[in-house]
């Protein structure tokens, strides 16, 4: 007898991004779709990120997984506590503390993992900046309104504080949010150490979320890891790499010490994720920039571009080179981006384009150098119908410019 059939979120409307099917998300690549979950769920539990709302009944949806023959496929699925009168609703789901008592057999912690937590500070003592650290304590907030227990907290002289979260099991989501939020404001490394990491299976969703945050790198403690933590006397981990079709590569013995730690405070040995897709969108505008600088009759179009079109594409490349740091002015004579926005908006030339204008004011650097009389103006000058990343001019626009970042 077959599985009865589940409903499931056909749609939902993304902020920034705007609705997406479920089929949709499902033709995203793994790292476009699990990017897009992560920022869903940092939303959730905090103020940076991304909200869904379902298109039925619009309550908040997050994207969970599901393995049909081992691959992971991703779903939009309501919250709990969402309205279930909506014709997508699934149902109750499992709660994070009981799923996760289950798993230990009615207790929150494995006594192998209390273990693993003991042993982190133990190589991490044998380094000679050592100061202090903790296991399973309390630590009071500095920057959010509640404290949490790290797993690990280690403390190294002219290091500062890091933590280590050991992950011998599936973690939900949700929890992987909340504490790399958290650790992030409170500007705290996190790491995230994997046991039972099988390269040889599929990994569970859990691992990839969390493999994904630390931009492809996989990190245990295995034997080898804890015999060169002994030998060079500081924390030294297995690193494994992931490769281009998602595969992780033999892995390399890393020091901490040693690691890149960016803005999210998630430290990583080589940057799998975030580099090449910059590389990619930065190869996208190049040929677009280059033709922008050539494009001195702003009265003619640009390519087989109509004028609107042109100057929208203008407009967006000004806002991201002065985003990073190179202001240009490809569309006006205007001594600043501002000026020459106003102008036209308030002359309804780029009054079509006023949601994508500030998509990519938003999701770029650019908002700092924008004067709040643009965003006047385009709330004033807004036209009723508008164009969408979908239409001819984002899509000829090379990268997709109403929502790639800078």
């Amino acid at each position: 007898m077959g599985r009865k059939p589940q409903r499931i979120v056909e749609a939902a409307i993304i902020e920034r991004i705007g609705p997406v099917t479920a089929q949709e998300l499902m033709a995203m690549s793994d790292d476009s779709w699990g990017l897009i979950r992560d920022q869903i769920t940092d939303r959730r539990n905090g103020k940076d990120g991304l909200v869904a709302r379902c298109l039925a009944c619009e309550c908040e949806v997050y994207i969970r997984t599901s393995k049909p023959r081992g691959i992971a496929r991703p779903l939009f699925q309501h919250y709990n506590g969402s309205d279930p009168d909506c014709r997508w609703f699934q149902g109750r789901n499992i709660k994070p503390d009981a799923a996760r008592a289950a798993q230990y057999h009615g207790k929150q912690e494995s006594n192998f993992h209390r273990l693993m937590c003991e042993l982190v500070g133990e190589l991490a003592a044998l380094d000679p900046r050592y100061i202090k650290h903790t296991v399973a304590q309390y630590r009071p907030p500095t920057e959010n309104e509640h404290g949490r227990y790290p797993d690990t907290y280690v403390e190294w002289d002219g290091f500062g504080p890091f933590v280590v979260e050991f992950q011998m099991s599936g973690t939900f989501q949700t929890e992987i949010s909340a504490r790399c939020k958290h650790y992030e404001r409170e500007g705290i490394p996190l790491l995230w150490v994997l046991f039972g990491l099988d390269t040889a299976a599929a990994l569970p969703q859990s691992f990839i979320d969390v493999i994904r945050r630390h931009r492809g790198n996989a990190f245990m403690l295995d034997q080898a890891a804890v015999a060169a933590s002994r030998e060079q006397k500081t924390l030294v981990l297995s690193c494994y790499l992931r490769g281009p079709d998602g595969e992780l590569k033999v892995p390399e013995l890393v020091r901490f010490d040693a690691l890149t730690i960016p803005r999210s405070k998630l430290p990583y040995h080589e940057d799998r994720i975030v580099g090449p897709r910059l590389a990619e969108i930065e190869q996208a505008r190049r040929p677009w920039f280059s033709a922008l600088a050539k494009w001195e009759d702003r009265f003619k179009p640009l390519g087989d571009l109509e004028r609107p079109q042109s100057l929208l594409l203008a407009a967006a490349f000004s806002i991201i080179a002065a985003a990073n740091g190179k202001e240009r002015n490809y569309a006006s004579g205007h001594s600043n981006i501002s000026a020459m926005l106003n102008t036209y908006l308030s002359t309804k030339v780029l009054s079509p384009y006023s949601d994508l204008l500030k998509q990519i004011i938003e999701n770029t650097r650019g908002s700092g150098i924008i004067k709040a009389s643009v965003h006047d103006h385009l709330r004033r000058y807004r036209d009723a119908v508008q164009a969408t990343r979908e239409s001819r001019e984002c899509v000829n626009g090379g990268a997709k410019v109403g929502h790639s970042a800078a």
